[in-house]
């Protein structure tokens, strides 16, 4: 008898173990199970953005920005990208958003140009179920948003490297036509150089496009030959600015995109963009029906426009790395930002007073004068 209760005490243990192992197994399948349901579960839902560029999505500029930074976020928020390249702001324009919206099915539609902003106005109003984005345009409403960068701030910091840089004092500018935008850019890009370099001069000159390249070019020389400049910036999609600079021995800061690898010897740094965020953020409001559409000015801080790092090339003298940490410091703080005054323009009007600032308005739309150290040609 007392083996026989042994041998079933046994057989009991044994009855035991199988029946664990058994629900160990079963566990560890529904926990594959699940994570793997999980993993299809996360799997974003896709949704059609449009976007319309005035130029090509490789332009290595302002297009290709906004191209580039979709298209890198494009896997982890779900986006089948339709885009439309070299588009005119006219009435052509009102058929490529009608193909987007009707055609493509596109949730969401970007204008990269704020010439495209009224159009963009007039479809939001035909199409209340699509939602649409304008950079650097002024609408707002249910379905339609627009969106500026503060790049006078960037153009600040790199004005602070020109002024350093500069043995001659002269300073050579380039740009495409003359413009709220324009002008901001080329103010602040002259209040960085003399914060530094308090007598030297921006010369600007306007070369009539964005994007021509002889234009620029011829642009570009005329100045370094006129003036001796040492420096070289542009508000141009078209680089030969920065080609007229390398061949001639200028050192030159970028616009839109770091180009050190194509001017190694004269590359400074740049004022690029990078739209990640801001892109991945706004489409996933439009995915959760939690889009509010409104005009917004972002900041330094927003983190979409940057300096190319001074290390890209190192060509730039000693000391401009904490010059731009300094600034930056006082930009976070809110301490400080480029017009506050006091700010005299070109002709020896105060502008704006000392502790006063410009406001957003006068900025964005009214800004037609240039501050002390500029020259126009």
């Amino acid at each position: 008898m007392k083996i026989g209760k042994i041998s079933q005490t046994k057989i009991s243990i044994i009855v035991s173990a199988v029946t664990f192992s058994i629900l160990v197994v079963a566990f560890i399948v529904i926990l594959n199970f699940t994570r793997e349901e999980k993993v299809r579960y996360v799997v974003p839902e896709k949704i059609n953005v449009g976007l319309i560029l005035s130029g090509s999505k490789d332009d290595t500029g302002w297009d290709q920005s906004h191209y580039d930074s979709i298209c890198r976020i494009s896997d982890e928020v779900g986006i089948v990208l339709y885009v439309r390249e070299n588009v005119i702001a006219d009435d052509s324009l009102e058929d490529v958003i009608k193909d987007l919206a009707e055609n493509e099915k596109c949730t969401v539609i970007i204008g990269c140009s704020p010439d495209y902003c009224e159009y963009e106005e007039r479809a939001a109003a035909k199409y209340p179920d699509r939602y649409f984005l304008n950079a650097f345009g002024t609408a707002s409403g249910k379905n339609i948003g627009s969106f500026s960068v503060r790049a006078y701030q960037t153009r600040y910091l790199s004005g602070i490297i020109a002024g350093k840089q500069t043995s001659t004092g002269h300073i050579a500018y380039v740009a495409s036509s003359p413009g709220s935008d324009v002008i901001r850019g080329i103010n602040a890009f002259a209040l960085g150089v003399r914060s530094v370099a308090p007598e030297a001069v921006v010369t600007v000159a306007f070369c009539g496009s964005g994007t021509d390249d002889k234009s620029a070019y011829d642009c570009a020389m005329s100045l370094i030959t006129s003036t001796g400049a040492d420096v070289m910036t542009m508000h141009t999609d078209s680089l030969a600015p920065m080609q007229v600079a390398e061949e001639n021995g200028v050192w030159s800061i970028g616009y839109n995109a770091d180009t050190s690898d194509r001017f190694p010897n004269t590359f400074l740094t740049a004022c690029e963009w990078e739209w990640d965020s801001y892109y991945k953020e706004q489409i996933m409001l439009c995915k959760q029906a939690k889009f509010s559409g409104e005009h917004t000015w972002l900041g330094i801080d927003s983190g979409i426009m940057k300096l190319t790092p001074l290390e890209k090339t190192n060509n730039a003298v000693g000391g401009c790395k904490e010059l731009l940490e300094a600034a930056m410091r006082k930009f976070s703080d809110r301490s400080f930002d480029v017009f506050y005054g006091p700010i005299t323009d070109n002709e020896g009007v105060l502008r704006v007073p000392e502790g006063e600032s410009m406001s957003d308005a006068q900025m964005f739309e009214h800004f037609d004068w240039y501050v002390d150290g500029v020259v126009t040609v």
